[in-house]
């Protein structure tokens, strides 16, 4: 979760709905919940979107449409992208993990949220044993990324540890080590 200037919440691959994750929410955020950011479609399916909805009624539901088809979110994202969401945000689609994968920035915080699509422990990784859409598909959407996508300074993924980096070239080859592991090989 991030607070921006208005106060609101924004949340990305939350878990499961509680009152009580509800109240942390409304403590942290006196203005509300703004955003529901959802990276891929397992969030999609276990993060009880609905109910978020009905505490948050003017909550933004966001996901992309092969994820999420039909779901009666109120941004359901087609197409390649970018967009952009409002409030500071984009998204943009990075098939692999999911069909609708997407990446999440906020420039003024210099994030990127990657969901499953990239994280971190000792290494970059791109998960290849969860890969769900093709290795080869994932691996060219994190190489795209690391190419054509803005310079931020953290990447947050939904697993692992956050990523920093102090230029664009780390940045790159961060990307480009997970994206070699779903090759089957590391540079």
């Amino acid at each position: 979760m991030f607070v921006l200037p208005n106060k609101k919440a924004v949340l990305v691959d939350v878990p499961y709905y509680s009152p009580e994750l509800a109240a942390e929410v409304r403590r942290q955020a006196p203005g509300g919940l703004s955003h529901l950011l959802l990276t891929h479609d397992d969030f999609v399916g276990m993060s009880s979107h609905g109910q978020w909805k009905r505490d948050f009624p003017e909550l933004v539901r966001v996901a992309h449409s092969d994820d999420c088809r039909g779901q009666g979110l109120e941004a359901e994202l087609s197409g390649r992208g970018p967009w952009e969401l409002g409030v500071g945000l984009q998204a943009y689609h990075l098939p692999g993990h999911s069909a609708g994968s997407l990446f999440f920035a906020s420039p003024e915080l210099s994030a990127l949220f990657t969901g499953d699509s990239l994280g971190f422990w000792s290494a970059p990784t791109g998960f290849p044993a969860f890969c769900r859409f093709g290795r080869a598909r994932q691996a060219a959407s994190l190489r795209g990324f690391a190419r054509d996508g803005p310079f931020l300074q953290a990447v947050l993924p939904s697993h692992g540890d956050p990523m920093y980096f102090d230029n664009d070239h780390q940045r790159q080859e961060a990307f480009n080590q997970a994206a070699s592991e779903l090759e089957g090989h590391r540079r």
